[in-house]
C-alpha cells in the first residue's frame, strides 16, 4: 500500500545536476532555496531550449503551478549542491487559504502574464469569481458594473486607478489604441486584469475593450495594496518577483 507524502515542508539536500522540474509537467510541490544556484530553461515550440536565468538563495521554483493547477511553466535543473526547504500543493494551498481572496487572483493573474511572456498556453482559474466576495472590509468589493460591449478599460498612457475581475462577459487587450483587430489576451468570467498597471503605477500601453457585454467588480488601488499587506510574506515576496519578471519583459 502507498502512503501519501506528508504536507508539511521538509528540508533536503539535492546534488548537482540534477532535474527538480521538467517543462509541461503538472506539478505537485515547489521549493524554497536556502543555499545553491539552479538553472531555469524554457524549450520552445521548434524545440530550442534558452537558459532564462540562474536563481540561488532566495528564490522559490515550482510554485506556479502549485497556484494556477497549471503545467510547469520551464525546466529547472540544479548547478550545484543545493539546500532547500520542499513544499507540498497542500501546505501551498494552505497558505492561499489563509490570504484574502483577492491574493489568490491577483498571483493567478500575474502567472498568467508570465505564461503569455513565455508563449505558453493560458490555464483558467482555479475557483470561481463569487468566492471573491466576503464580510471583512478590506476584502470586499464595493463597485460591480454592467459592462456593455465595446466599453474601453483604458488605452494606451491612461491613467489607470483601479484593477477589473470578470464576473460576466469577456474582455481582451489589443496593442495600440486600436479596438478591433489582433488580440494580445483574452479575458473571461474569473479573470482578473489591469493590476500590473496598478501596482507598478506604470501606464498601460495596450487598449483593454470588452468584446461582449456583462459585470465586471471594480477593485481601487487601496483594496489592493491591504490585501497584499495581509498575505502570508512568501506570498508578498511572489508577488514582488512576478511583478519585477514582467517589467523586464516590457519596453522602456
Amino acid at each position: 500500500m502507498t502512503q501519501s507524502a506528508p504536507s508539511g515542508p521538509k528540508r533536503t539536500t539535492i546534488g548537482p545536476g540534477i532535474v527538480l522540474m521538467r517543462q509541461g509537467e503538472r506539478g505537485d510541490r515547489a521549493w524554497l532555496i536556502d543555499s545553491g544556484e539552479l538553472e531555469v530553461l524554457l524549450t520552445a515550440a521548434d524545440g530550442s531550449t534558452r537558459r532564462l536565468g540562474v536563481v540561488g538563495k532566495g528564490a522559490v521554483v515550482g510554485e506556479m503551478a502549485l497556484i494556477d493547477d497549471g503545467e510547469r511553466s520551464a525546466t529547472v535543473r540544479s548547478l550545484t549542491e543545493v539546500s532547500c526547504v520542499e513544499v507540498t500543493r497542500d501546505a501551498f494551498r494552505g497558505l492561499l487559504k489563509r490570504s484574502p481572496p483577492l491574493a489568490s487572483y491577483l498571483l493567478q493573474s500575474l502567472i498568467a502574464a508570465i505564461r503569455r511572456d513565455y508563449g505558453l498556453p493560458p490555464t483558467e482559474r482555479v475557483g470561481n469569481a463569487v468566492d471573491f466576495r466576503s464580510t471583512n472590509s478590506f476584502q470586499k468589493v464595493v463597485d460591480r458594473r454592467m459592462i456593455r460591449e465595446g466599453h474601453v478599460f483604458f488605452s494606451p498612457n491612461d491613467p489607470v486607478n483601479a484593477a477589473y475581475l470578470i464576473q460576466s462577459g469577456r474582455v481582451v487587450l489589443r496593442p495600440g489604441r486600436g479596438t478591433l483587430g489582433d488580440e494580445i489576451a483574452s479575458f473571461g468570467p474569473g479573470s482578473l486584469f489591469g493590476e500590473i498597471y496598478l501596482l507598478t503605477g506604470r501606464p498601460p500601453d495596450v487598449t483593454a475593450v470588452a468584446v461582449s457585454g456583462g459585470i465586471c467588480e471594480v477593485i481601487d488601488k487601496r483594496s489592493f495594496e491591504e490585501a497584499v499587506m495581509a498575505m502570508p510574506p512568501i506570498l508578498k515576496s511572489l508577488t514582488r518577483i512576478y511583478i519585477s519578471q514582467l517589467m523586464k519583459t516590457k519596453p522602456g
